[in-house]
């Protein structure tokens, strides 16, 4: 792998989504933020707040786009071109519907699943081969929409689970970094 390594979150801005499904992403990076000392700030080119540091003695970029999830690429595309890291050296960290609550997997490359924020990125990077960190949410239940459901908020019980959930996926990732996808895989997809 490349040095550094771009970390992306993702969710949308806004108080109002903050606790929502979609924002896991965003959860997990604040909490990598904390993890490796460092505060998000603004980078002026490319518009997504960055934090620098390390993590299992790589150098990491964490990011988390400004724009909504729809967009997210476009930011991830820019700071990819500007640190010249190349799409497998980039990891996204995002909610997964596919995956039952509280579950979190690793993967490689793949499909985009219906995510339209991994969509906009696979587009930016011209590449779908970006590292995954995909934390489960579960279907919506009945005949909800999906759209619908990933922007609601989590019900009082999943809420309790959710900060545990987040150090957990944070804890995925920094195994993803320091070890690399398939040691990294042997040892989250053993959390069951």
């Amino acid at each position: 792998m490349a040095e550094p390594l771009i970390v992306v979150g993702l969710g949308n801005p806004g108080a109002q989504y903050a606790t929502t499904r979609h924002n896991l992403g965003f959860l997990v990076a604040d909490i990598l933020a904390d993890r490796i000392g460092s505060g998000f700030k603004v980078h002026k080119k490319s518009g997504a707040e960055v934090a620098t540091g390390r993590i299992g003695g790589r150098s990491v970029v964490l990011a988390k786009p400004r724009t909504y999830m729809n967009e997210s690429g476009r930011q991830v595309g820019f700071l990819a071109k500007f640190y010249s890291v190349p799409p497998p050296d980039i990891v996204v960290i995002h909610d997964e519907l596919d995956i039952d609550f509280g579950r979190i997997r690793l993967k490689l490359g793949g499909g985009v699943a219906g995510h339209n924020g991994l969509r906009s990125v696979s587009s930016a990077l011209g590449s779908n081969d970006f590292q995954r960190v995909r934390i489960g949410i579960g279907r919506p239940p009945g005949r909800m929409d999906g759209a619908k459901y990933v922007l609601s908020t989590f019900s009082s019980a999943e809420w309790k689970d959710v900060p545990t959930i987040c150090e957990q996926a944070a804890d995925a990732t920094e195994l993803l970094v320091a070890q690399g996808l398939e040691p990294a895989q042997n040892i989250v997809h053993a959390w069951d």
